[in-house]
């Protein structure tokens, strides 16, 4: 019954060719033990891959009794074992070892596809643990009939075959196979729901194995969908840069706020690929929050990533930290200063500019200065209280200048107060200086200033 039922389903699901070579993936449990007897039984040919992993004192009699079993029936086996275990994460790198040898062998043999003998049971296992781990739409569709392996596919089977099937098949039979004491130990979460949660259900509703396949199916197309659709509006609204991912919020909102997620998973999918940063959930939903908030904000990310909104612009970027090597210079008439790695000033007679080879591909910004310009000036970072004069009939606070310009909190960081020696503003740089200072249009210029950064930066406001 159940041979015909899994030659069946590779029929309906074309699961693999006549001219395809398989390699059976075999512990020695039942599971495994039982889909080689039903391969044998529909006389497909097969090989079988087996990896001592070195963890019970049973596993070298597993080896020796698959060994035997193989060589009897004339059945290719290929085996090694796990020479180096893990102390800790033994289950995931146990995986990740066993899974680069069946690869090994499928290269070097010729193989075109692996079988392995998950279940139902498993499906409903992974689907459970997948939950109650992440709670996350695009990990929950559980485990796939069929996918590409390497150069190849992994078809599993049996996945629609109830453990209690496979252990009617296995006595009805004369299967033999070997008990991992390990698959009962509480200690495990797989096994607190495979022995706990999973038999309740299973009592709820006789059908939940189906129940639970078809969500994976469904939960899997869906998911082919958004993702076509997520890489649209990666294309369509993000750019990427030196400086880092951006995309302007009109865009954003112009999505509906299901879309909007949906987009900021994909952008998340995006960083952990492209530069290894992940995203929690409460992160997006903190962005979330911030996009439809304040005009300036950030959203911390690791490894010193960023969410940051600067009016309608988002960026994503790595926080670089400014190296300023000093806060105040006194700035005299024919002077100039490297005031950070990336940033120089200079204040020169017209004619008599002395630019460093340096700096000369940075971006400038240029004033040019009236007679009365003082001889000496000081250069600081602004403090609470500076007013700037912007016309005769308007001074306003360096703070409010700010705010009505709509610069960036990190461009605000970066600017620079000239002041006389007695405190008065002369120039708030590179954005704007005091009329007093500024050359008339009548005048002839005799002084120019000149500030350049590495960055560009768009000064024209």
């Amino acid at each position: 019954m159940l041979a015909k039922k899994v030659a069946r389903l590779v029929e309906e699901n074309q699961l693999w060719q006549a001219n395809d070579r398989l390699l059976l993936a075999v512990s020695t449990g039942v599971d495994s033990m039982v889909l080689m007897h039903v391969l044998e039984t529909l006389s497909v040919p097969f090989g079988v891959v087996h990896v001592n992993h070195q963890l019970r004192e049973a596993s070298y009699q597993e080896a020796l009794f698959l060994t035997e079993y193989c060589q009897q029936r004339q059945i290719p086996l290929y085996q090694t074992r796990w020479e180096q275990p893990a102390i800790t994460g033994v289950e995931a790198a146990a995986r990740q070892f066993r899974y680069t040898f069946f690869q090994q062998i499928m290269t070097q043999y010729g193989y075109s596809v692996l079988l392995t003998a998950h279940h139902s049971d498993d499906q409903m296992e992974t689907i459970l643990m997948k939950l109650v781990r992440e709670g996350n739409f695009f990990s929950s569709s559980g485990i796939r009939l069929s996918q590409a392996f390497g150069e190849g596919m992994l078809i599993r089977p049996l996945l629609t075959t109830t453990k209690a099937e496979i252990l009617a098949y296995s006595q009805t039979n004369g299967v033999p196979y070997f008990e991992d004491e390990t698959n009962f130990s509480l200690d495990m979460q797989r096994n607190r729901l495979r022995h706990h949660v999973v038999p309740f259900l299973q009592a709820e509703n006789p059908q939940v194995h189906h129940h639970f396949q078809q969500w994976s199916n469904q939960t899997i197309w869906a998911q082919e969908i958004i993702a076509e659709q997520q890489q649209q509006w990666l294309e369509r609204l993000v750019t990427v840069d030196q400086q880092g991912y951006h995309f302007d919020l009109a865009d954003y909102f112009n999505l509906s706020e299901a879309k909007r997620y949906f987009f900021l998973q994909a952008l998340k999918q995006q960083l952990q690929i492209e530069e290894q940063i992940g995203f929690t959930e409460k992160q997006i939903q903190q962005a979330m929050q911030l996009f439809s908030g304040p005009a300036q904000g950030t959203v911390m990310l690791a490894k010193q990533w960023h969410i940051k909104k600067t009016y309608q612009q988002i960026t994503i970027a790595q926080k670089v930290k400014e190296k300023i090597t000093g806060t105040q210079f006194r700035l005299k008439i024919g002077e100039a200063y490297f005031l950070s790695e990336e940033e120089w000033i200079g204040i020169f007679p017209i004619g008599e500019e002395k630019i460093p080879e340096k700096v000369k591909l940075w971006s400038e910004y240029r004033q040019d200065l009236s007679v009365n310009f003082p001889f000496v000036t000081v250069l600081r970072k602004r403090q609470s209280g500076d007013k700037i004069a912007l016309n005769r009939h308007l001074t306003k606070k360096i703070r409010r200048f700010f705010i009505d310009k709509k610069i960036p909190n990190e461009k605000r960081e970066q600017a620079w107060v000239l002041t006389t020696e007695q405190e008065e503003v002369l120039g708030l740089i590179p954005y704007a200086f005091s009329y007093l200072s500024i050359a008339k249009e009548t005048d002839k210029i005799h002084y120019v200033l000149l500030y350049r950064r590495m960055k560009e930066t768009n000064y024209n406001l």
